[in-house]
C-alpha cells in the first residue's frame, strides 16, 4: 500500500469519527502501525485534507477534519 493509500484509509476513518478522542485514535493507530513511513503518510494526508471541500462534509467532518490538520500541524513540528 502507497502512502497516499494510507492516507486515503485515514480520511475515511476520520469521516466516521465521531468525536475529537476518536481522531485521536485513528493517529495514534496510524502512528503505531507505520512507524517508519508515518511522516510521509502525514504528508500526505494534510494534502488530501486540505483538498477536502467543506460542501463534500457534513459539519462534524468538516470539524474533525480540521482538528485533524491542527494535531498533523503540531506533529511534524520538530521536537
Amino acid at each position: 500500500m502507497t502512502t497516499d493509500e494510507h492516507a486515503l484509509l485515514i480520511v475515511a476513518q476520520l469521516g466516521t469519527a465521531k468525536d475529537y478522542t476518536q481522531a485521536d485514535q485513528i493517529l495514534s493507530a496510524a502512528e503505531k502501525n507505520h512507524q517508519l513511513l508515518f511522516k510521509d503518510i502525514l504528508t500526505s494526508l494534510q494534502e488530501k485534507i486540505e483538498n477536502l471541500s467543506p460542501l463534500d462534509c457534513n459539519s462534524s467532518q468538516w470539524s474533525i477534519y480540521r482538528y485533524t490538520l491542527m494535531c498533523i500541524h503540531s506533529m511534524m513540528e520538530p521536537a
